[in-house]
């Protein structure tokens, strides 16, 4: 009788272990799914906008040229647009005329705020940059021994012991939109031998997706000053 008992509260267990299981491996299924799908529909759904909004800018200027429409014309436009005002602006008559340009619209109250402030955000984060691996640092902030992924934008002099600071830009996790703008002493900074694009990456997802050399063992160096 004991050992009948005592046969059921095994196979009992056992098929409460089984049941786990399954439980644990369908929610890491599930959730890995969701790790590929999301991305996947976030990037559609954002293409998509870009297509219909550039779609909709040039309709009403080719529609009746052609005759006709076709979707996607208006990416590719652009994209072909923007290629060839790279190739404008990499020689001296492009130059001037971009200076020019610029020049005019630094004179204007509200543009010359809205024009500065994006060039310099995207003089930030080129990649092609040469020093932009110098450009991403780590600072304790908001308070000591809590640290945070940064972006240089200059240096200035304290006007008053004309120590070194760095213009460094606090970009917020998932919402890149938003952040914070602080001034940090040069010896304060940790400069860290990563490229913008994995900085960027580290942050939006929130630490998820973390630079391969920060994943050594200890003892391996990672950071400069």
């Amino acid at each position: 009788m004991r050992n009948r008992l005592r046969h059921r509260q095994l196979n009992r267990h056992h098929k409460m272990k089984i049941i786990q299981a399954i439980k644990k491996s369908t929610k890491n299924y599930f959730l890995s799914g969701i790790l590929v799908v999301v991305p996947i529909v976030i990037t559609l759904l954002v293409l998509k906008a870009i297509f219909t909004f550039l779609d909709e800018l040039l309709l009403p200027y080719l529609m009746p040229r052609i005759g006709y429409w076709i979707p996607g014309i208006g990416i590719i436009i652009t994209l072909a647009a923007i290629y060839l005002i790279g190739i404008l602006v990499t020689n001296f008559v492009g130059r001037r005329l971009v200076n020019l340009g610029e020049r005019f619209l630094l004179n204007i109250p509200i543009a010359k705020s809205i024009y500065g402030s994006v060039k310099q955000i995207m003089e930030t984060f080129s990649i092609s940059s040469e020093d932009a691996g110098k450009k991403v640092v780590m600072v304790e902030y908001p308070k000591e021994n809590v640290w945070s992924i940064g972006f240089v934008n200059g240096e200035i002099f304290h006007p008053q012991n004309q120590v070194k600071l760095y213009s460094i830009l606090i970009i917020a996790a998932i919402n890149p939109a938003s952040g914070f703008f602080v001034l940090v002493p040069e010896d304060k900074v940790l400069h860290l031998n990563i490229s913008v694009e994995e900085a960027m990456k580290w942050i939006v997802s929130g630490g998820i997706v973390t630079p391969g050399q920060f994943k050594k063992l200890p003892g391996k160096q990672t950071v400069r000053k």
